[in-house]
């Protein structure tokens, strides 16, 4: 018997557990938003509202309010990303067993999505009202 051959016969049974694992279905955006609780959900459609209408604030010179937008978007991610991580945080010490990287990535990825819709809702801000207020050239 050839060593590949050996190796293999070996290593089979090690591997079996991962070949027989389920698949489990592929998480999206649009599954992370239906997951989360409500009031991250209203988190999440505060955040990329904020995004949307940042040009549009900077367009009807609302220098104020997009600079409320460019401060307070990080903050608004980061406490529901906090809520989030202390939720899951909670659970797993309630939870009589460890769960697994599959059971804890949803709650993962919920808050890593929140961080980044508030830096992009800061971004789109910032932005905006550069734009809307640079001196034009001639």
């Amino acid at each position: 018997m050839s060593r590949i051959a050996l190796i293999t016969l070996t290593l089979l049974p090690m591997a079996s557990p991962a070949l027989a694992a389920t698949r489990t279905p592929r998480m999206s955006v649009g599954g992370i938003f239906g997951a989360a609780a409500t009031p991250i959900q209203l988190i999440l459609a505060l955040l990329v509202l904020a995004i949307l209408l940042a040009p549009v604030l900077a367009g009807l010179r609302r220098t104020r309010l997009l600079n409320a937008v460019a401060k307070g978007a990080p903050l608004l991610a980061m406490a529901g990303a906090l809520f989030t991580l202390l939720a899951g945080t909670v659970g797993i010490a309630n939870s009589p067993a460890v769960p697994s990287l599959t059971v804890l990535a949803p709650g993962i990825a919920e808050a890593l999505f929140l961080l980044v819709l508030g830096a992009l809702a800061a971004f789109s801000a910032v932005v905006s009202r550069e734009l809307s207020t640079a001196p034009a050239r001639a």
